[in-house]
């Protein structure tokens, strides 16, 4: 009988452990699908000053 015992421990141990593996492996998984995606394009509104020839942030109204 004990090692009936023994192999039902160790069974649910596998269990639980492949339940575990398999989660970690969709999270993992989420987490490169994001890392992967096409990053957002960021604009970043320059105008050239005439006198000085020098690249500067154009201002932007908000409202």
């Amino acid at each position: 009988m004990p090692p009936l015992v023994a192999l039902a421990l160790a069974g649910a141990g596998l269990y639980v452990a492949g339940r575990f593996v398999k989660r970690e492996m969709a999270r993992i998984g989420h987490m490169l699908e994001e890392a992967n995606r096409e990053p957002k394009r960021v604009v970043i509104p320059l105008e050239k000053n005439p006198r000085t020839g020098v690249y500067q942030m154009r201002e932007i109204d908000d409202e």
